[in-house]
């Protein structure tokens, strides 16, 4: 008789780490929409203060989800960093990303870009703390987008 645990599938650990990325991007989702609901003029002026004018989807799911899967890339090919080394990849992939991707004016390169950097360690908190065992996880990746956009 067999007593051990048994393993999960591939597909099934890709499938808790595509559900992980939909709930950082959840999080960053909530934090933007608080934001917007506080502080009603903050989008917009955030897009002057950025030289970018991008819906929130777009920032999130266009741009940051990308560079988050980018950063996991890095991340894959070197060894088992600490925290705060995986943390400076994902801000520099972040940086370098939204400073050079998102296009936009060039004045405000800087701006775009530690915004880029802000949102990407977003996403590596979210890597850390969502588990593929909690609730939480499905529920910032499907409900709380869905809520934030019909409220």
């Amino acid at each position: 008789m067999n007593s051990e645990i048994p393993r999960r599938s591939g597909r099934m650990d890709m499938g808790f780490y595509a559900l992980n990325k939909l709930a950082s991007a959840g999080i960053v989702v909530l934090l933007l929409s608080l934001l917007g609901w506080i502080w009603p003029s903050s989008a917009d002026r955030a897009s002057e203060w950025l030289g970018l004018y991008l819906p929130q989807e777009h920032w999130i799911y266009g741009y940051a989800l990308t560079a988050s899967l980018a950063a996991d890339a890095i991340l894959s090919f070197l060894p088992s960093l600490q925290k705060g080394k995986q943390a400076a990849v994902y801000g520099a992939v972040g940086f370098l990303f939204f400073a050079l991707f998102t296009g936009g004016n060039p004045d405000q390169i800087w701006l775009r870009a530690a915004a880029g950097l802000l949102t990407l360690l977003l996403f590596l908190w979210g890597k850390h703390n969502f588990s593929s065992y909690s609730l939480a996880t499905p529920f910032f990746a499907l409900a709380v987008p869905l809520l934030c956009w019909l409220i």
